[in-house]
């Protein structure tokens, strides 16, 4: 028979759980290898770093593929500089600098800056600036300023100044000013002023100053396509 060691009376057989920190350890990927960091500096094989700057937060300078993830229920925050392919998961912010290709999934803030490549998917408040191609996809509020091409879908309200092709597509209201080529299609209202040409299919309301604004309408459009 198993002996059953006694326990003296008013004692509880559970143990006190650890407390859990404010912000959770991130996920860090460099270069294909993953680990967790809470705090201190993660240091790539062919240079550059991750570093936790403060509780909740954490930037990557350098480095050639990193892909940083959580810091705790979406309330981390991660800032890119000068990464070739950077990827941000499950975090409440991302800000990217001089980056190759950008991408961010489920952020409630984001910003690009002078990245080649953008690709943002339900993402609140976008701001892009100086981007080469950028794709946008599901969101609150987009702004894109001197972007070379500029590809936005289903977002509330987006803003395109200054881009030579943009395209936004079932959003909201849409705002351009200064932009070469612009085609929006099942949008609410478009408005702005001195683009070269605003292309406007199955929208609302289209009020542009000073541009070329062809409006066609949505059956007249799947006509072309079908022929195309």
């Amino acid at each position: 028979m198993a002996l059953v060691e006694s326990k003296a009376a008013g004692a509880s057989t559970s143990t006190a759980a650890e407390p859990e920190p404010a912000h959770q350890p991130f996920v860090v990927v460099i270069d294909g290898v993953e680990t967790r960091i809470h705090e201190g500096t993660l240091y790539g094989s062919t240079g550059g770093t991750v570093t936790v700057t403060s509780p909740g937060n954490v930037s990557a300078d350098g480095l050639r593929s990193v892909l940083v993830r959580g810091g705790g229920d979406g309330a981390g925050a991660v800032r890119f500089t000068l990464c070739a392919d950077a990827v941000a998961e499950g975090v409440g912010a991302a800000w990217f600098d001089r980056c190759g290709a950008a991408r961010v999934e489920g952020a409630r803030e984001v910003s690009v800056s002078r990245c080649r490549a953008a690709e943002v998917e339900r993402a609140g408040r976008v701001t892009l600036e100086r981007c080469r191609d950028a794709r946008l996809r599901g969101g609150g509020a987009a702004t894109a300023a001197r972007c070379r091409r500029a590809d936005v879908e289903s977002f509330g309200g987006v803003r395109l100044a200054r881009c030579k092709a943009a395209r936004a597509d079932w959003c909201g209201t849409v705002e351009v000013e200064l932009c070469r080529a612009v085609d929006v299609t099942r949008c609410g209202a478009v408005t702005g002023e001195r683009c070269r040409v605003v292309n406007a299919s199955g929208c609302g309301s289209v009020a542009v100053a000073h541009a070329v604004v062809n409006k066609v309408e949505e059956e007249q459009r799947a006509a072309v396509v079908s022929l195309q």
